[in-house]
């Protein structure tokens, strides 16, 4: 038995199988389908529905890291409100993290202010999955200040 389980496999040249434009044709096609996905995706979350916010609260923590160096951080978390479709009240949370609290801080008062007026993506069916909008209008922390033309 054993000798004819050999017999088969010898004779299957699985060197030129691996070589054939087949296998090139299924990477392609796995790679076709990963980047639909993200375009799928992407139009997804344009088509969910978007709500005037407003932050109604910052809360800055110093956090420990537990990697080797075991170093601290310091994480802002921005807490606001919003009206889902049905006109109900709803919140969300959005954090980032700094080196500083110094640096946190005057993130906080220059972008994501207590009271500043936001924009709100959730999803129509489930309000409680949302997200800042953060584009150029509303944070403005990685847009230059001049181009210097």
């Amino acid at each position: 038995m054993l000798y004819a389980v050999r017999c088969i496999f010898s004779d299957m040249n699985f060197g030129s199988f691996l070589k054939t434009p087949w296998l090139i044709g299924l990477g392609l096609a796995v790679i076709a389908a990963i980047i639909a996905r993200g375009f799928w995706l992407y139009w997804a979350s344009l088509t969910c529905p978007t709500a005037d916010g407003v932050i109604t609260r910052i809360d800055i923590e110093r956090k420990y890291s537990g990697g080797s160096t075991s170093g601290h951080y310091f994480s802002a978390t921005f807490t606001y409100d919003f009206r889902d479709g049905r006109g109900r009240r709803v919140s969300g949370s959005w954090y980032k993290n700094f080196s500083s609290e110094s640096e946190a801080r005057e993130f906080a008062e220059r972008e994501l202010p207590v009271d500043k007026k936001v924009v709100v993506r959730f999803n129509p069916k489930s309000p409680i999955q949302n997200n800042l909008e953060l584009d150029s209008w509303t944070y403005t922390g990685d847009r230059p200040t001049s181009l210097n033309i």
